[in-house]
């Protein structure tokens, strides 16, 4: 006899558990709204030697009763060798109980009876066991996490053989359990099991004279789940021809309006899917995308019409936010990019937690308040409407949270409270942020020169200002350095520049050199030179100073250099290293690389790459220098 046929056997008696040697119950046969006492028995079980225990369970009934398979714990009473305890039967939904025993202490030590639980089947009045009192056991298999928190897998085996036996015996609930025995007998998968599913399935859809999209849905997922994807396209094709307002045909209307490259057709594609599915779940997405289409067309007009008209359930209130602050630091469109902020600023103070938010809402709603104020104010002060700027910013700015502030907002927020005459109430967020380094170059010029104008103050001052706010910060910045500092001889070179020159180390004894290598095709390269132009124009006036822009790996034209450098107005001295002779001896590995040698003709410092940061960089690269200057 095969396992299955004795599963078969074996089901309808050893359900019950009053034949187990571990559980007994009273009634034998019971029913709806009684109370079930049963004994449990541990010897011989995990739990043999465990004084602690306590009993968990679960109702479970039909597929579409899954809601009260929740598990809860039942009390036991020691009585000798054995535990007592009680379970009420429900008197609506319930076909059974499942039991499960541990240890109270260590719940992972327990009794799952090898995975099948201890099942107590609820029985009619003339004792024959409720339908689902067989299938609602593989359903809490498969539809809940009880065996598996508890350690268990479930036995596939068990599980198709609970299917079987609930549908023969109750031939009317197959519409309940076609899908889930198919899908079990997938993940049994026994020599055979892909045609005899797809038999189970067109058998099954035969047997209905119309079967709803569900259905049909759920035959393609099963068909899907054995690689079958022709019999699941031509069921998409039935669905569709059935219902053709329905899922999959908005699915394909959807996917129709995104793939349609002309703007003009989307517009329109869009326009129609939207009038005849005002309701679908697709819209709230192709109305995100028809938002980023018309700012990515540039249709800024039709784009603040569009928003206007759209739901607040519709609209991305931080792609708003995006979108109009890139208007704003372009400088273009500014009463249109004020339209959209404001906009998204209505929307979020009604707007739902969105679902792909998973912290406290309330708190992710303020940050997005600030961001959106953030740009309100960065779109009034692009319009020269510093007052209504200063007041925005001043919602935006958190004295007490520094640490965390952004550089250039705290620029933006000075130099408006400059230009409203409410510098000395910025003042204290100023210094706090050019004291950890939350300030950039711009700002720390603004708070000098505004300081300078004081009373009583005049530039010698301001620099004596802003050098001790900067002090404790350069300290630390220094000591970092120290740390990368390196001590290597410098080799010799003597090369010529786009103008002719001899540049020669020789030449250069006794200052602080600069070699930044780089070629024309190098992209990081070239993303560095504001940076660098920048990191020289700090030492334009001092001679022992010297940057050289070192051309390397070129592979190409001399030409191509000379006609780089013309188009680009950066004031730099570009020696030729054609042969990367230099290059190698200086143990240039990539590009761009900066080597910084010191006035004893020593390498101090070498970087490959760039950050990105331009402030950074600049900030870096000076302090390198100095502290090469200021050693004896």
């Amino acid at each position: 006899m095969n396992l299955q046929a004795y599963l078969l056997t074996i089901l309808a008696g050893a359900t019950y558990l009053s034949a187990t040697a571990q559980v007994c119950y009273l009634p034998e046969k019971p029913q709806i709204g009684q109370t079930v006492s049963f004994t449990y028995t541990p010897q011989g079980t995990p739990l043999a030697a465990d004084s602690t225990i306590e009993g968990r369970y679960v109702y479970y009934g039909a597929p579409t009763t899954m809601h009260m398979s929740r598990p809860a714990t039942v009390k036991l009473t020691k009585q000798g060798l054995d535990y007592v305890g009680q379970v009420y039967v429900p008197k609506k939904d319930a076909a059974g109980i499942m039991l499960m025993f541990r240890n109270s202490m260590m719940p992972q030590r327990n009794d799952i009876r090898q995975g099948r639980m201890y099942v107590i089947p609820v029985c009619d009045a003339s004792g024959r066991m409720l339908p689902h009192a067989m299938g609602g056991q593989a359903s809490v298999y498969n539809r809940t996490n009880f065996l598996y928190e508890a350690g268990g897998r479930a036995d596939p085996n068990w599980v198709v053989a609970l299917y079987e036996y609930e549908i023969r015996q109750n031939p009317d609930v197959r519409p309940l359990y076609w899908s889930d025995y198919l899908s079990a007998q997938i993940k049994q998968r026994k020599p055979g099991y892909g045609p005899k599913v797809k038999a189970g399935i067109e058998s099954y859809l035969a047997s209905r004279p119309s079967p709803t999209a569900n259905e049909l849905n759920t035959a393609i997922q099963l068909y899907e789940s054995m690689g079958d994807f022709v019999k699941a396209n031509a069921l998409r094709e039935r669905i569709k021809t059935l219902d053709p307002a329905g899922s999959l045909a908005q699915k394909d209307r959807a996917m129709a309006v995104r793939n349609q490259p002309d703007w003009t057709r989307k517009k329109a594609a869009y326009q129609a899917f939207a009038q005849e599915f005002p309701n679908s779940s697709y819209l709230p997405a192709l109305t995100v995308m028809m938002t980023d289409g018309y700012f990515k067309n540039n249709d800024i007009r039709g784009l603040v019409a569009f928003v206007e008209q759209q739901p607040a359930n519709h609209i991305d209130v931080l792609m708003l936010n995006t979108m109009a602050f890139q208007m704003a630091d372009d400088k273009r469109a500014l009463p249109e990019a004020e339209q959209l902020v404001k906009r998204a600023l209505t929307v979020l103070k009604t707007q739902a937690k969105p679902g792909n938010v998973t912290g406290d809402w309330a708190t992710e709603k303020q940050l997005r308040q600030r961001q959106l104020m953030n740009t309100y104010a960065r779109v009034l002060e692009q319009q020269g409407r510093y007052p209504e700027a200063y007041t925005a910013y001043q919602e935006v700015m958190v004295p007490d949270d520094v640490d965390n502030s952004d550089p250039r907002t705290n620029e933006r927020y000075l130099l408006c409270a400059l230009q409203t005459n409410h510098g000395a109430e910025a003042r204290p967020l100023a210094e706090a942020a050019i004291q950890i380094g939350k300030a950039t170059p711009r700002m720390k010029t603004a708070l000098r020169d505004w300081y300078a104008k004081q009373p009583g103050n005049d530039n010698a001052k301001a620099d004596a200002y802003l050098t001790e706010l900067e002090a404790d910060l350069k300290a630390e910045q220094r000591d970092e350095l120290r740390e990368l500092l390196i001590n290597e001889p410098a080799p010799a070179f003597s090369l010529t520049d786009l103008q002719g020159r001899t540049i020669s180390s020789a030449a250069l004894k006794g200052k602080v050199v600069v070699l930044d290598f780089w070629a024309t095709w190098c992209v990081p390269c070239i993303a560095s030179f504001p940076a660098m132009q920048q990191a020289q124009n700090r030492f334009q006036s001092d001679p022992n100073v010297r940057f050289l822009f070192v051309n390397t790996r070129e592979g190409g034209p001399l030409q191509r250099v000379h006609d780089f450098m013309n188009k680009h107005p950066y004031e730099f001295t570009v020696p030729l290293d054609a042969s990367q002779r230099v290059a190698n001896a200086y143990k240039v590995q990539g590009i761009p690389t900066k080597v910084v040698i010191d006035p004893k003709g020593r390498v101090r410092y070498r970087h490959v790459g760039y950050s990105g940061d331009p402030v950074t960089t600049v900030d870096e690269l000076t302090l390198i220098v100095e502290m090469l200057k200021e050693e004896k």
